[in-house]
């Protein structure tokens, strides 16, 4: 009898400690086809210091505009998923498609980690598609 309750009692703390750990995990994604909420933007404008400094951790030493926050996932740490169009000089071609996750701590301090990062460049016609709702006019 004891070598069937100890299994039994391990699965199902399993089974069920592993929905109560999903339970708390929440993903919003933000609708990339109409313009930023003010939440968004102002929430981008915080992070304009940690974009560059993960820009430049990944040799993409360049300004950048038109972000837009693409998911948001987690419950302390949040996982944050956006895009930015990097550019060099005046704000003219070429211009390069970069992408990132990072992961900030609710509840220590101003740190990050970046889960992941890819940049390519982009045509002119798709620069003309991803900052179509980008800014208001």
């Amino acid at each position: 009898m004891k070598k069937f309750i100890l299994p039994a009692v391990t699965f199902l703390l399993l089974i069920f400690g592993g929905i109560a750990i999903k339970a708390n995990e929440k993903t919003e994604s933000i609708p990339q086809n109409q313009f930023p909420s003010l939440m968004e933007r102002a929430f981008l404008s915080s992070l304009d210091g940690t974009i560059l400094d993960v820009m430049s951790k990944h040799g993409d030493n360049q300004l950048f505009e038109y972000g837009r926050i693409e998911k948001i996932s987690g419950n302390d740490p949040y996982d944050i998923s956006l895009r930015v169009i990097g550019f060099k000089g005046a704000h003219n071609p070429p211009y390069k498609l970069i992408r990132m996750t990072i992961r900030i701590p609710g509840d220590k301090g101003p740190n990050y980690d970046i889960l992941s990062y890819s940049h390519r460049p982009i045509s002119n016609k798709e620069f003309d598609k991803l900052t179509e709702y980008a800014t208001y006019d």
